[in-house]
């Protein structure tokens, strides 16, 4: 008994580590992705954000393999990643600002 209860915490801090490990890499892609979009704002491509949500919207609706729930929860992630940009913009707006 001893034993399966040392393998299951060691099974749990397995996945416990597993889960940071991904938290960390999501993290490390949201900014990667942010400063690309910013930095592409700044080289004038405006529509970027246009572009990636109509291309999901697009490609959801040629095809019904593609549930409602999925393309909701991709946009919700697509949106907050954006919305991480707009912060990251206009921070550095504001650090230049102040220098």
């Amino acid at each position: 008994m001893r034993q399966l209860v040392i393998d299951i915490l060691l099974k749990l801090a397995k996945m416990d580590v597993d889960a940071k490990e991904l938290t960390a890499q999501l993290e490390a892609q949201s900014l990667l992705v942010a400063a690309l979009l910013v930095q592409a704002k700044q080289d004038n491509s405006l529509t970027i954000t246009e572009t990636v949500q109509d291309a999901i919207i697009t490609a959801s609706q040629s095809s019904s393999e593609f549930m409602q729930s999925d393309v909701d929860l991709l946009l919700t992630h697509i949106n907050r990643l954006l919305a991480v940009a707009s912060y990251v913009e206009v921070k550095g707006r504001i650090a230049e600002e102040r220098e």
